[in-house]
């Protein structure tokens, strides 16, 4: 084995000595690494991490060396030159991340979990050793949603299907409107459309932006006098996506544009997809002309994740984020937030933070005590206990009964009230209300929401209204 080989042995000992995140940290990304004549030269970037590898290393150092050498190494901790860090790197010797355990992969190979567009961050990598985090290419991260990546659940599914058929024959539905609550994958979508079209080999021409931008062209344009080369940008492509469309409240010269947008890429056999946190029947605030154009199209709506869907995405979230989680912790992780994608993330972020402050391993009681501080400040202030609780204490009826078959007038209307609440003031999906309350289906919680309205509602009904 040569010194080079020995070198790259060095690392990987020093790797599982000293923790990945401690070897990241002080060892990984800064270090030059020299051996000439028993001599082990460490380049230091300055002269405090000089003084903290010889004061708190020095020992872990020495020992990997007479481990690889078999023999009394000296070593010598410098300052390195910035051209010395340029030499290195252009000669191939910085080390790969290193994976403790792991056997020695080339700098060239991928690694596992990165995708064509650039390195993901980086999290646990080793049972018993401290998470740590790469970076992220900032070049193009968005096109990391893909449908390969896409967790499909009861909630998204319709909506997943309709993306894909739309990527195979754009312009054939129209108007597109994905809608749901914040992070239930509407961009997602919409980034894996744009995506596919782009590698397809007819090569379609698509633009993806948010109606914030959108509006800001179009002012620009008109400040600048220059609309027909802003409409012949937007009216001459296969393929338009505008985000977050309830932006446009109240911006009726961009309405109207949009919708003269619209029209012509509707009349040239174009798609147009839209996303917006709202329903159809809420975007008659918007503009009822939009909503017009929606409704000759197809509306999809994007639901919460439900608890399966949940432990696919906290599962694909650790292979993006590379984070090695064992499945106890992940149903944990699914169990404890229930909510979008984002806060998902999100509490995976927040396990590997306090992974590697606390310089120790992500355990299920670790991820406990982690979630239950997570979920405390991002959790709903109304979860579907409290609303089983308060129901039951208005009513006089046991959380049994209330979960039971029984279909009574005195347990049924409050199990109907209690699942009206539930979907007015919670994220949970439909199917995991029902399943809260007794393994009901989908359209018994969508039958208490029809029939338990507000008075001021029932009241216009019977007027005729």
């Amino acid at each position: 084995m040569d010194d080079s080989d020995r070198l790259s042995a060095l690392r990987r000992d020093l790797a599982q000595r000293l923790g990945t995140q401690r070897y990241e940290l002080w060892l990984g990304q800064h270090a030059v690494f020299e051996f000439a004549d028993g001599e082990l030269r460490i380049g230091c970037p300055s002269k405090f991490e000089r003084q903290w590898l010889r004061n708190r290393l020095h020992a872990a150092l020495l020992a990997s060396c007479r481990k690889i050498w078999d023999d009394q190494v000296t070593i010598k901790y410098d300052i390195v030159a910035e051209g010395e860090k340029q030499k290195q790197k252009a000669e191939n010797v910085t080390p790969e991340r290193i994976v403790p355990g792991a056997p020695h992969r080339a700098a060239s190979q991928p690694v596992a979990g990165q995708t064509e567009v650039g390195q993901m961050a980086t999290g646990q990598t080793a049972a018993g050793q401290t998470a740590t985090r790469q970076p992220a290419s900032p070049k193009r991260p968005s096109l990391r949603s893909t449908f390969a990546n896409f967790v499909v659940g009861k909630g998204n599914e319709l909506a997943s299907r309709t993306a894909q058929s739309v990527v195979e024959q754009p312009g054939h539905y129209g108007p597109l409107l994905l809608f749901g609550p914040p992070g239930v994958g509407k961009s997602h979508l919409c980034y894996a459309m744009l995506q596919r079209l782009r590698q397809s080999s007819g090569r379609a021409h698509a633009v993806r932006l948010t109606a914030e931008q959108f509006t800001g062209e179009f002012l620009a344009a008109l400040d600048r006098r220059t609309l027909p080369s802003f409409r012949q940008k937007y009216r001459s492509i296969d393929v338009l996506f505008i985000d977050d469309i309830q932006f446009l409240v109240g911006k009726r010269a961009t309405l109207d544009e949009l919708l003269h947008t619209i029209d012509t890429l509707h009349e040239r056999g174009r798609q147009v997809v839209l996303t917006c946190d709202r329903s159809p029947g809420e975007l008659q605030k918007v503009s009822i002309a939009l909503v017009s154009r929606i409704s000759g199209g197809l509306a999809i709506p994007l639901e919460s994740p439900d608890y399966a869907t949940r432990l696919g995405v906290v599962r694909q979230l650790a292979i993006r984020l590379r984070v090695s989680l064992d499945e106890e912790v992940i149903g944990l992780i699914a169990t404890q937030v229930a909510g979008s994608a984002r806060q998902l993330a999100g509490a995976i972020n927040r396990l590997v933070a306090t992974s590697m402050a606390r310089e120790s391993a992500i355990t299920v009681d670790l991820a406990r005590t982690t979630l239950a501080e997570f979920v405390q400040q991002n959790a709903p202030s109304v979860r579907l206990a409290d609303i089983q609780r308060a129901v039951c204490e208005v009513f006089g009826v046991e959380p049994a009964n209330l979960k039971s078959g029984r279909k009574s007038r005195s347990i049924a209307e409050p199990r109907m009230l209690a699942m009206w609440l539930a979907r007015k003031y919670t994220r949970a999906a439909l199917g995991e209300i029902g399943e809260y309350f007794g393994r009901r289906s989908h359209s018994t919680v969508v039958s208490a929401q029809k029939k338990n309205r507000t008075p001021g509602q029932r009241k216009r009904r019977n007027l005729g209204c």
